[in-house]
């Protein structure tokens, strides 16, 4: 606080000595207010030009003392971390999030490095990419974009989590998501969107496909909640899936004691008996139906 001696005419009734003059306090709150918002100003316009590239060239040829005084200095103007802000995590582990991120709160927000937290924090199994921002109210951003479980691939006797493009998921604990739809076969990910859009389009016979292989590389086989597998063909497979799912529909096909239904013939369906089947009476089936 400045002091100022009072005037002539002010010590004419005061008691002898100096009188001390006090400032508002509100004038001294805007004074401080604004310097510290030219500080700050001056710091982000450093951060924004150069200190966003740090570690650069540019900060080297400077020397690593003006990059330390720098950042102590913010940290005294209180240019700190004060709080983390994640969005998007879905199924990493915050704790492992936070370990990647590594800040501490209080630490000078230009000692954190955008770039290295967002390397750091893609490494972890479920996070696909990340992006990280400092803000000057002292947050810290940081942006997830996870792999979204698909399906189980099975291979070799294990099962790995896919994503919808095919993309292995390294987590550490697939069993937990046995509800998806399980994949077996060479390539079999990266046609498994295409086929899950294809089973969608008959809901309700979609929810009973616990398994899909995929065959030669060309075709699809699906497995039931019933244990019939259905061999799609080829060429067309949709035209088949619907009418298997219309004869679902008007006969109850999958009520019958089957262990396979054979649709990779264009103008038949064939049928395999279960091996303890029992032998029913049924009338003469139509060309193209259940033959």
């Amino acid at each position: 606080m400045r002091r100022v001696t009072a005037s002539a005419r002010s010590r004419a009734g005061a008691p002898r000595g100096k009188t001390k003059l006090r400032r508002d306090p509100r004038s001294l709150r805007r004074q401080r207010l604004q310097r510290y918002a030219l500080i700050g100003a001056a710091l982000a316009t450093v951060a924004g030009t150069s200190w966003m590239l740090w570690p650069s060239a540019w900060i080297e040829r400077q020397g690593v003392a003006l990059g330390d005084g720098l950042v102590a200095l913010s940290g005294k103007m209180g240019l700190t971390l004060q709080s983390v802000a994640v969005d998007g995590r879905q199924q990493t582990p915050p704790e492992e999030l936070l370990a990647a991120i590594g800040a501490d709160r209080g630490t000078p927000l230009l000692a954190l490095d955008p770039e290295a937290i967002r390397a750091r924090v893609e490494t972890l199994p479920w996070v696909k990419s990340a992006s990280v921002r400092r803000g000057l109210d002292g947050t810290l951003t940081v942006h997830v974009d996870e792999f979204a479980p698909f399906a189980l691939w099975q291979r070799d006797g294990k099962f790995y989590l896919v994503d919808r493009q095919g993309e292995a998921i390294a987590a550490d604990d697939p069993g937990r998501f046995n509800q998806l739809l399980v994949l077996v076969g060479d390539n079999a990910p990266q046609h498994a969107a295409d086929l899950v859009t294809m089973l969608g389009l008959e809901p309700e016979l979609k929810a009973r496909v616990r398994a899909a292989v995929w065959v030669g590389d060309r075709r699809w086989n699906l497995r039931l909640d019933n244990g019939v597998d259905v061999k799609l063909p080829e060429t067309n497979p949709t035209a088949a899936w619907l009418e298997l799912a219309r004869l679902e529909r008007e006969q109850g096909l999958l009520k019958r004691d089957l262990s396979a239904i054979d649709l990779r013939l264009p103008d038949r369906m064939v049928v395999r008996l279960a091996p303890d089947a029992k032998p029913v009476a049924t009338k003469p089936a139509a060309p193209g139906s259940d033959t």
